[in-house]
């Protein structure tokens, strides 16, 4: 899925592949020698006992996005009411253009869709991870197992039967 394009992590996403020491699959399917998370993003993290993890992975790039960016955005009423990790992502998502965003909550991924980032969820990463031939069935049963022990990630009936086909 090599696109050219940069990555940037939200929390939820970022800390369910920190839980199952996974999250190198992000940087093997898109080709990438460096990956983003804005502070806000960080500094949640850091308030958990993934922040060593965290701070082990050379490849992760903490970057600001532009202050004038997330205020000007966040006289959006549905960004503002995000949490700060989500409005610093999007944020930093509008400033890079050509960028995909890893992100999970539902309602923050509704507002980057809308405003016109491309947005994946953990099933939708592992659906293209698994399309894009990097892992066979049995590698994306065992990414889903872990997600569900260690994340308490819930996987929909349906979302669980597609990756697993």
């Amino acid at each position: 899925m090599s696109s050219g394009a940069q990555v940037v992590l939200d929390a939820d996403f970022l800390s369910a592949f920190l839980k199952i020491e996974r999250l190198a699959i992000v940087r093997e399917l898109f080709g990438l020698d460096l990956v983003l998370t804005p502070p806000a993003v960080y500094r949640e993290i850091s308030v958990t006992d993934l922040l060593p993890r965290l701070a082990a992975i050379p490849w992760i790039e903490v970057r600001e996005p532009d202050a004038e960016k997330v205020k000007a955005l966040g006289r959006d009423e549905t960004f503002a009411r995000l949490g700060s990790g989500e409005r610093e992502a999007i944020a930093l998502c509008m400033e890079l253009g050509d960028v995909v965003l890893l992100m999970n909550d539902n309602r923050a991924r509704q507002v980057a869709v809308r405003l016109g980032i491309r947005v994946l969820s953990v099933p939708t990463f592992l659906l293209a991870y698994k399309n894009s031939g990097l892992a066979d069935r049995e590698q994306i049963a065992d990414l889903v197992t872990a997600l569900e022990e260690r994340d308490f990630y819930g996987f929909r009936k349906d979302v669980r039967d597609l990756l697993l086909t």
